[in-house]
């Protein structure tokens, strides 16, 4: 009462004396600094007053707002504030609270809001204080449905006495309140508020009695007639909303109604959501342990919403690119948190992370020293190879013979056995010019040698050391591709010939040349495919056909003609020979040796990787290496296609296989990788920190 009293009573006046009335000049309206006396409610009535002692609470309960203000014997009508926003107004409740309500400026109509207690005592009312520490009286003077009068004492001059006020206040309805509060309502999107749905609005801070917020949400077409409530608030002061069962699709919207006794007061648009931008918070490793060729993840729970699935992955120690890495395990219980993964990979010191998957498909972000945790996990048979270049197989003496890339960017030229998972040999005279001539085990009289091509001449090298003997050197012949033929007879291919030649010890003695295909051809070699001892075909990529060539024990060669088998190739060693079959595995195709005719063609599996020793069987995998999305469907394990009953056995792998023989001794071979493997060309083996040799079978 005494704020809105303040606001009426204008410390200047201008007065027009016209006999008995003075009208206050309410332009000015600055506020009164007055002292209420706390002495005593006598001193602030007078005993002559008239007070209406029969006065009751149900009669003050009500809106009232002061329409006359009369002193020292002239009387002033009081206007409303602003013409949008009404009549500033006092209620007082029944339950023993007094409200203020009165409006400082007309753009938001918002009043400034007045909270105190009240009590009535025969026709006395006392106005305190929240907190009881400061109070006014206020005599009633006469009241009923309509008017209210009552009288106030108050110093407002400083001179230390007390002047009687008379002020008349009527029942009164309050101008429709304003909607300034739905328009606030707004997604909170900062941290640590981009996990979830959270919305706020201002809270209601009107002179109606507040009743609700209510929540409706909808699809992405964003209609409120056909939006769902999902949430009722009656607390004023809580003026948000988290969604924790929100929608599964991407878009999603949102809106607000407030109600108060009046009814609705206000709704606000439609606020979209879309889930694309709502990711999931990480979580923290504990530990990891490694023990018996197990290793044991420890990680906090996840604390955040709309929790899917936590997923682990491993990945290399990749310091040259981007990592190699796996998805191991989904775990979707929120209150798991802890996995052994009892087949780590075939890589040293793997690095594991944890993800965190919402319902709306999402990931969470990764953050390394939160949500990757390194081991000491460490595998020794693995190949201290990056890349493989070339690769040769001995299946009598259970050898790989390898050239490539180590960790560190050297390369090495070793003989590794897989039985014992040791390095046997190695070259320390290495190749010095690039080549795409595969190299190859031959034994052609002087014992079984590696034979590698250097800038048109052929390196000798001794199979058991690895010790580099000499060079072969043909005749200004730039080699696309050569193969022993047995009798001591070598053939050899370049850009426009066929060549025989003979060795004599570290000599190499040509002996016939003959013309191959009339056009030539750019890009690729020309490819040897060894039928027999006698009989070779010679194809290029870009032909699409093959020439048939027969030599003889002497070394002579006939051209028997053009043979429609269009052979492809990356690597010569993807035309193999066996039991009278050629099998191009660039094509999944098999012809006949003998006369050249189409024998098979097979769709699984998808990858080729060899022949057994028999020639009864094709060795592959369904893993087919694609330039985008490599290795997501990559699965570890062999499939074995039976040519003569053209069925399949699928044998489960530790790695991916990339290169597969049968030896000797009947054992199933693979040259695997822990992950994927990155290239597309034959067996090659790039920036691959997992390269190892396995017995499948």
């Amino acid at each position: 009462m005494l704020e809105m009293i303040k606001k009426f009573i204008s410390l200047e006046r201008f007065i027009l004396r016209n006999k008995t009335k003075i009208i206050f000049n309410f332009l000015i309206l600055i506020l009164l600094t007055l002292t209420i006396s706390c002495s005593s409610e006598d001193d602030s009535l007078s005993e002559e007053d008239e007070i209406q002692i029969d006065a009751k609470k149900e009669d003050l309960a009500g809106i009232w707002s002061i329409y006359s203000v009369e002193g020292n014997g002239v009387d002033a009508s009081v206007p409303a504030t602003t013409e949008e926003c009404g009549r500033d107004f006092f209620i007082y409740n029944e339950s023993g609270f007094y409200e203020e309500f009165v409006f400082q400026e007309s753009n938001t109509c918002l009043p400034t809001k007045s909270k105190s207690r009240w009590t009535l005592n025969e026709g006395i009312i006392k106005v305190s204080t929240l907190d009881n520490n400061e109070s006014e009286t206020i005599k009633i003077k006469s009241i009923n449905n309509n008017t209210f009068i009552f009288i106030v004492y108050l110093d407002l001059d400083g001179d230390s006495v007390k002047e009687k006020y008379t002020f008349t206040a009527l029942k009164y309805v309050p101008s429709n309140e304003m909607d300034i509060y739905t328009y606030t309502f707004q997604r909170k999107n900062n941290e640590p508020f981009d996990d979830h749905i959270e919305f706020g609005w201002d809270k209601y801070k009107g002179y109606n009695t507040f009743v609700k917020y209510e929540i409706y949400r909808s699809g992405e077409n964003c209609n409120l007639n056909s939006a769902e409530l999902i949430k009722t608030i009656t607390n004023v002061d809580e003026n948000y909303f988290i969604d924790e069962t929100p929608l599964n699709g991407n878009e999603s919207c949102y809106f607000l109604k407030i109600y108060t006794n009046k009814g609705l007061l206000g709704e606000s648009e439609g606020r979209y959501v879309n889930s694309e931008f709502i990711y999931p918070d990480n979580v923290d490793f504990k530990n990891a342990s490694v023990a018996d060729n197990k290793i044991t993840l420890s990680w906090e729970k996840y604390d955040g919403y709309y929790f899917s699935h936590y997923e682990i992955r491993v990945q290399d120690q990749n310091e040259n690119s981007s990592p190699n890495i796996e998805s191991v395990k989904i775990i979707t219980d929120i209150n798991t948190t802890s996995f052994i993964d009892e087949h780590p990979p075939y890589i040293n010191n793997p690095i594991y992370s944890i993800y965190v998957h919402n319902i709306f498909g999402n990931i969470s972000n990764l953050y390394d020293a939160r949500s990757m945790i390194e081991t000491n996990f460490i595998r020794p048979e693995i190949l201290d190879l990056r890349d493989i270049r070339f690769l040769s197989f001995d299946a009598k003496e259970q050898s790989f013979f390898f050239y490539g890339k180590t960790e560190n960017n050297g390369y090495r030229l070793l003989k590794y056995n897989y039985i014992t998972n040791k390095i046997s040999a190695e070259a320390f005279k290495l190749p010095t010019t690039s080549t795409d001539v595969e190299m190859r085990l031959v034994d052609s009289g002087y014992g079984k040698e590696l034979i590698f091509q250097q800038s048109g001449d052929l390196w000798v090298y001794d199979d058991e050391t690895l010790n580099f003997k000499y060079s072969l050197k043909p005749d200004y012949v730039s080699i696309n591709s050569f193969n022993y033929l047995e009798n001591d007879i070598w053939i050899l291919s370049d850009n426009d010939d066929v060549f025989t030649y003979k060795r004599n010890g570290e000599e190499f003695v040509k002996i016939d040349e003959k013309p191959h295909f009339s056009e030539h051809q750019g890009s690729w070699n020309y490819e040897i495919s060894k039928l027999d001892k006698n009989n070779i075909l010679l194809s290029h990529n870009n032909e699409g056909r093959a020439i048939h060539y027969s030599i003889t024990a002497n070394g002579g060669i006939t051209n028997n003609g053009i043979k429609e088998i269009p052979l492809k190739f990356d690597y010569n060693s993807d035309v193999t020979v066996n039991n009278n079959l050629i099998l191009n595995k660039k094509r999944n195709t098999m012809y006949s040796s003998v006369n050249f005719s189409k024998v098979l063609n097979y769709s699984i599996p998808k990858t080729t990787l060899n022949f057994n020793l028999s020639g009864t069987e094709i060795y592959g995998t369904n893993n087919v290496v694609s330039l985008t999305g490599q290795g997501e469907d990559y699965k570890k394990e062999l499939i074995i296609y039976n040519i003569q009953d053209k069925t399949t056995t699928t044998l489960t792998t530790k790695g991916y296989p990339n290169f597969v023989m049968e030896d000797e001794f009947g054992n199933i071979i693979s040259l695997s990788t822990s992950f994927p493997n990155r290239s597309s060309y034959g067996f090659t083996i790039y920036d691959s920190p997992g390269i190892f040799v396995e017995v499948i079978k």
